[in-house]
């Protein structure tokens, strides 16, 4: 028997030994009453019982800033939607290997935790990306992780958002519809983010109106709506309670009114709970502000679904209508006509972008926008060219468009995202400013009326100082953050005005020059870099580029951008239409003497005709979708060379010729 002191001893490291497993065993201590708490709540859309749209839902609750959010980036599917807001990032779904992220499922553990079902094949894929994606980010940041409860028996993809770096989730809770707010609330006790996933129909609204009622003061409610299984972008209607104000919902990303991204949600949760953003965290803070308008988020979102579906059938009848002019004036008139029509039509085109901004605001039934443009353009066409002399015609539709467009991106480009060829936010990619299709039409249809502007003026330093100072300032509408914020643009833009004010320039060009030329794009970044630091633009540009934390997030925006490109050349008949284009540049440049004879010589628009091309090779060799770059700035180049073989004189020499 051992002596009394060794007893003791034993029996004091027993006694800590079970206090240390007492300690271990405990579950984690409550959250003290003092600590923010967010809520992240997923609504389904209808139910057998209740058909008013989420949106509606929301907006009958005051108490909540109503909004849209972006669910993804491209096609849309729950899971990327979770796996964006998890990561507090996204990218295109075209860079991703395999393209579609993996069916998820929740796995509930034998001591009330989960884990999500093949997070480890979702983190697999997000690894492929070049975009530094990391699933679990927001959920790893939390003290004791987060919690979901949902209800037993549905679906649960939306606890992929309370899932960490590993996919576990700290705490689950399944059970019945009716008792899910109660099981939320306490869950909340101990963890500061729960994930809810509310039931359908009138228990949703129960739900939703028991969440409201046990919010605590201080706490961050957040209401999204389930996303559904669409093969299409969407905007989803969202609501908060506990920012600022109730009015409607917004954040830097955007810089729209009333719509947020998915990947904003994350740095709005760690924000509030006073946790710093990690690294790779792409989103920006959401707040609200304004007043509070579901008809009018109703009414965007009505149009924005439907103006990517209309831009082909608009062309397409722009062509027809374009063929029919030369086929019928043609009747009429022969080659007097036909040449008539080749003026008529290619103007009609420069004149679509003014248009297009028109329907954006009228917002018409389909049929209706499609008359307004081709009526419009053809009729504002046909005026030109009887009261503009030619070829100084394109001069007007040029002028037009870059003020209305630069007017536009003023006020926050509010006809823009609404025309025809404006930037969507239901794709998630871009959400103001100029896209890809404007970049390319809008640089070469200035370089163009640049020329018809200074038409009859030799080469000389103070037209190549017009065209350099034009250009300098509609950069700046193009690039800058608060404006245009189209990076691409930029490149673009920069090296079409080089190339035309070179060519504008008195004598041959020396090497210097042309180097210096060649230096204008990159110049053009630095101080488009130096604008939005100097104006607090928190453009893509600055957040990706900028303040890239190293040289391999600039490699990722390198290789993802060209993937991109890739991936537009090969989709649909881009790549046709891309062989096409080129083969009428290479006819254009071997048979130019005699394709641009009516011009004699003019130095002003050859320098656009020049900038013109030049521009749309560099943006299309610079941007993630540069085959649609080329495509468009050709287009507009054999609009002007339509334009330019419609030359009057030419037809009195054939009637001189023919008699």
């Amino acid at each position: 028997m051992p002596r009394l002191p060794h007893a003791v001893a034993l029996l004091c490291v027993a006694a800590l030994g079970l206090a240390v497993a007492l300690v271990l065993a405990a579950p984690a201590a409550p959250a003290r009453a003092a600590d923010p708490r967010v809520v992240l709540a997923f609504l389904p859309a209808g139910g057998d019982n209740n058909p008013e749209p989420v949106l509606d839902r929301l907006d009958a609750r005051v108490r909540f800033a109503i909004g849209l959010v972006s669910a993804t980036q491209g096609q849309s599917s729950p899971e990327q939607m979770v796996l964006d807001v998890s990561s507090g990032s996204r990218t295109s779904r075209n860079v991703y290997d395999p393209v579609q992220p993996p069916p998820l499922e929740l796995v509930l553990g034998g001591d009330r935790s989960g884990f999500i079902f093949r997070w480890s094949k979702a983190v697999q894929r997000a690894e492929s990306a070049p975009a530094g994606i990391k699933p679990g980010l927001l959920a790893a940041q939390i003290p004791d992780g987060a919690a979901y409860a949902g209800v037993a028996g549905r679906t649960h993809v939306e606890a992929a958002a309370a899932a960490d770096r590993a996919g576990d989730v700290a705490t689950v809770s399944l059970g019945p519809a009716a008792t899910i707010a109660a099981r939320a609330a306490v869950l909340l006790v101990r963890h500061r983010l729960v994930v809810v996933g509310l039931p359908t129909s009138e228990k949703g609204n129960e739900a939703l109106d028991a969440l409201l009622r046990d919010r605590r003061s201080g706490d961050l409610l957040i209401v999204v709506q389930t996303p559904p299984r669409a093969r299409v972008p969407q905007l989803l209607p969202m609501g908060i309670v506990g920012l600022s104000s109730n009015g409607l919902l917004t954040s830097p990303t955007t810089h729209l009114e009333g719509v947020v991204g998915g990947i904003d949600i994350p740095v709005t949760i760690l924000g509030h709970l006073g946790i710093a953003v990690p690294d790779g965290v792409r989103g920006q803070p959401i707040r609200a502000e304004g007043v509070r308008d579901a008809a009018a988020l109703t009414a965007l979102e009505a149009r924005l679904r439907v103006v990517s579906g209309r831009r082909s059938a608009v062309l397409a009848a722009l062509s027809f209508a374009w063929l029919a002019l030369v086929l019928a004036l043609g009747l009429v008139a022969d080659r007097r006509g036909i040449r008539a029509a080749l003026r008529i039509g290619a103007l009609a085109f420069m004149w679509v972008l003014p248009m297009m901004l028109l329907t954006g605001w009228l917002a018409p039934t389909r049929l209706v926008e499609m008359a307004i443009i081709v009526v419009g353009s053809f009729g504002l066409a046909a005026l030109t060219d009887r009261f503009v002399r030619w070829p100084r015609g394109p001069v007007l539709p040029a002028a037009t468009a870059i003020g209305a467009y630069s007017i536009d991106l003023i006020f926050g480009s509010p006809l823009i995202i609404r025309s025809l060829l404006g930037v969507n936010p239901r794709s998630g990619s871009r959400f103001y400013g100029l896209g890809n299709e404007l970049e390319s039409t809008l640089t070469v249809l200035l370089l163009v009326g640049l020329g018809a502007l200074l038409w009859g003026r030799g080469e000389s330093r103070r037209s190549a100082a017009i065209i350099a100072l034009t250009g300098a300032v509609f950069a700046v509408f193009v690039g800058a953050g608060q404006l245009g914020a189209d990076v691409g643009g930029v490149i673009t833009l920069g090296a079409g005005v080089a190339a035309a004010t070179i060519v504008m320039l008195p004598g041959r060009p020396s090497r210097r020059l042309i180097a210096l030329g060649a230096a204008v794009p990159v110049l053009a970044l630095v101080a488009l870099a130096a604008l939005d630091l100097a104006t607090g633009g928190n453009s893509h540009f600055t957040r990706t580029i900028l303040q890239a934390d190293s040289g391999g997030s600039l490699w990722d925006v390198f290789t993802r951008r060209y993937k991109l490109a890739f991936n537009v050349f090969t989709r649909g008949a881009m790549a046709l239409v891309v062989i096409v284009g080129a083969l009428a540049v290479a006819y254009a440049l071997r048979y130019r003497e005699r394709i641009y004879a009516p011009l004699r010589g003019s130095a002003s628009w050859r320098a656009a005709l020049i900038g013109g091309l030049t521009a749309s090779i560099v943006g299309a060799l610079s941007n993630d979708s540069g085959p649609l770059l080329f495509a468009f700035g050709v287009a507009v180049l054999t609009c002007a060379t339509a334009y330019v073989r419609g030359d009057p004189a030419l037809t009195a020499d054939d009637e001189r010729l023919a008699s």
